[in-house]
């Protein structure tokens, strides 16, 4: 992470995106709503269905991380990446995210934290769609703050660690946790007015005469604004969360 001393000319690195600069993260949210409808229908296809859509995911969130800091006016330290690199990134994110989701998981099974200790294993997933329970709604920005953090290791050049990213998250809980706090409350007033859409959507599906192509347009329409949305409050609020974090400490 960049040092305080280099905080007045640079206070928040932002994400370069090469190829896809352009495109936006919305294709990226459609294809993850597709693999994850398909992952519910299990079979063979479940596995590599979720992995393309956590892909899927993590590619939207470095956009909509890119754009943010592009918006707030931070500077940019990496060179343009090809598809190759971005999914070299990719990997390395994910897959000590998803070792801290079953550890997680475990620990809140042994200890009886939550009833439904499986919804942690969402915690990913949730940054974008909606979560079953309250818990998942908090887990989520805490797990989309260490992969902001993480996702920021890259800008500086280095390469993701986890445990650097918990280290640095509790350096600036005093902004960050706060943060997180907001999009929890948010995404659970959130929830009620998404059920209520997705109620009429599912009236739509079954009553409605139009042809089944248009359904699905709709549902998939549905869901991608909502992930869109949901996405942009959790990137936004957690990088300005994160800014003020370098500025007070800039400041102190």
């Amino acid at each position: 992470m960049a040092s305080p001393r280099s905080l007045p000319s640079r206070v928040l690195p932002s994400v370069s995106y090469g190829p896809f600069r352009q495109i936006g993260a919305v294709p990226w949210l459609l294809l993850a709503a597709l693999m994850r409808v398909l992952a519910f229908g299990g079979g063979l296809i479940a596995v590599p269905a979720i992995v393309i859509a956590d892909v899927s995911l993590l590619l939207a969130f470095v956009i909509v991380t890119w754009k943010m800091v592009t918006i707030t006016n931070g500077q940019t330290s990496l060179a343009e990446r090809g598809l190759a690199q971005q999914l070299v990134m990719t990997r390395s994110v994910l897959v000590p995210i998803f070792g801290l989701l079953i550890a997680a998981t475990c620990v809140a099974g042994l200890s009886g934290l939550t009833a439904e200790p499986g919804q942690l294993m969402m915690g990913f997933d949730g940054i974008a769609f909606d979560q079953a329970t309250h818990i998942g709604r908090l887990w989520s920005p805490i797990v989309a703050a260490i992969v902001l953090l993480m996702v920021l290791q890259v800008d500086e050049g280095q390469k993701p660690n986890l445990f650097r990213a918990m280290r640095e998250l509790l350096r600036r809980a005093a902004w960050l946790v706060p943060g997180a706090l907001l999009v929890a409350v948010l995404s659970i007033l959130l929830h009620p007015v998404q059920g209520w859409f997705r109620s009429v959507i599912t009236g739509l599906w079954f009553k409605a005469d139009a042809p089944q192509g248009i359904k699905i347009a709709l549902f998939f329409s549905y869901v991608v604004i909502f992930a869109t949305i949901r996405l942009w409050l959790t990137v936004a609020i957690l990088v300005l969360a994160l800014r003020r974090s370098y500025r007070s400490g800039a400041q102190g």
